[in-house]
């Protein structure tokens, strides 16, 4: 398959780029390599399809980064960054074979998606390959423990559901609780999760998986409506999401039952109207949680740069491109095995907070919020930190143990 690059710059663009990262404060302090070849970095997106508006944030969080992580020097021990982007339309099958392309190439660090089925796709590649492979927002629970050669950048749906389980938790016992998501590996991650979480309060847990080509969603609501749960658990993504609210709104599902969801992009804070301020949030990020270092550097470079906060995403992106910068420096960019060891168990100062990546199966340790959504004198949405819980609260039980 011919390889479809594109710079790295703004929001979804470019052709193909020379990037460069060297080591920043926050970072290992390597020693110079004799080699200067370019580091060739594979990236798989979804610049189309119902995720693009994730792939967006995700990038203009990864060019932040890496000038972070460089200290705007664009080197690392020397060398320079070749980044490479491909389209894979939200396709498992234009994903593999992007992904197979770019190890023919030579490629030993490859990277993405937004889809976690996709995700899920692509690890055991790396496995195969013995390349370096870091997911993007991908956040099926699958993907971390699936082999030494993997990790990933964000949260994943655990995480999700321990952050919620409190506002469960508080609402009392014997509920009916529906999880309400999209039928493909994410959806399915957080019925488990869910079930197991919520069922150990002593509710009963039941759920409602919607085809992932869904465009209308009377029938959903409808189904919703005739269930009659206690809380919705809704569980969802993409740029479907709109049109899944207005159903639930004409059913009036979201007055007859408690909603416990994810706080989603920024533009979609005013779908639910005044009545998504009663609901219940968790977060992975807000852009106001943390008055960190990192986070400060993100906002305003966000705001210099794209006129914009930091999105849902951003710091996946920025996160993702922090741990790129600490393989080349451990592995050279070449090295796997050097790679993989330079970035388990590492602690670093990421947007949120301090995360680490847990040696034993590349599970990404890191606080999450519970968050309100509260309307301003000008109408407009924000969203206030009720809770940040620590990255030990929601730690996802061990499920490898890798020696790397």
């Amino acid at each position: 398959m011919k390889m479809k690059s594109r710079m790295i710059a703004l929001p979804l663009a470019l052709a193909m780029v020379s990037l460069g990262a060297s080591v920043g404060t926050s970072q290992l302090s390597g020693a110079a390599t004799t080699s200067k070849s370019p580091v060739k970095v594979g990236l798989i997106l979804e610049a189309t399809g119902i995720y693009s508006a994730y792939a967006a944030e995700w990038r203009q969080g990864f060019n932040i980064g890496l000038a972070y992580a460089t200290n705007g020097t664009g080197k690392v021990n020397g060398q320079r960054i070749s980044v490479h982007f491909d389209d894979n339309a939200d396709s498992p099958t234009t994903a593999a074979a992007d992904f197979k392309s770019y190890v023919g190439a030579g490629y030993k660090i490859i990277g993405g998606t937004a889809d976690s089925s996709i995700a899920d796709e692509l690890a055991p590649l790396a496995a195969q390959n013995k390349v370096l492979y870091i997911s993007g927002p991908g956040a099926d629970d699958a993907i971390t423990g699936v082999n030494r050669y993997t990790f990933r950048s964000g949260r994943q749906t655990y995480q999700d559901v321990q952050t919620a389980k409190s506002y469960i938790q508080a609402l009392g016992k014997g509920k009916t609780i529906l999880v309400l998501g999209q039928d493909f590996a994410f959806g399915q991650s957080y019925v488990t999760d869910a079930t197991k979480a919520f069922g150990s309060l002593g509710d009963k847990v039941t759920s409602l998986l919607v085809p992932l080509t869904t465009t209308d969603f009377t029938s959903a609501a409808l189904q919703v409506h005739a269930l009659k749960p206690d809380v919705i658990f809704l569980a969802w993504a993409g740029a479907t999401g709109a049109p899944l609210t207005a159903a639930l709104q004409q059913q009036g599902d979201f007055n007859s039952a408690k909603v416990v969801t994810g706080l989603a992009n920024i533009a979609t804070y005013p779908f639910y109207g005044t009545t998504g301020t009663s609901f219940n949030y968790l977060s992975l990020y807000v852009y106001n949680g943390s008055k960190n270092a990192a986070n400060q550097y993100l906002i305003s470079a966000m705001q210099k740069q794209y006129h914009a906060r930091p999105d849902l995403f951003t710091p996946d992106g920025f996160v993702w491109a922090q741990m790129l910068v600490r393989a080349i420096q451990t592995g050279q960019g070449t090295k796997v095995n050097a790679m993989i060891k330079g970035l388990a168990g590492w602690s670093f100062l990421a947007p949120k907070g301090e995360q680490t990546i847990r040696a034993s199966d590349h599970a990404m340790l890191q606080p999450m919020y519970q968050v309100s959504l509260t309307t301003t004198i000008r109408n407009q949405y924000l969203p206030i930190v009720i809770r940040s819980l620590s990255a030990k609260v929601t730690a996802p039980p061990v499920t490898a143990h890798f020696s790397n």
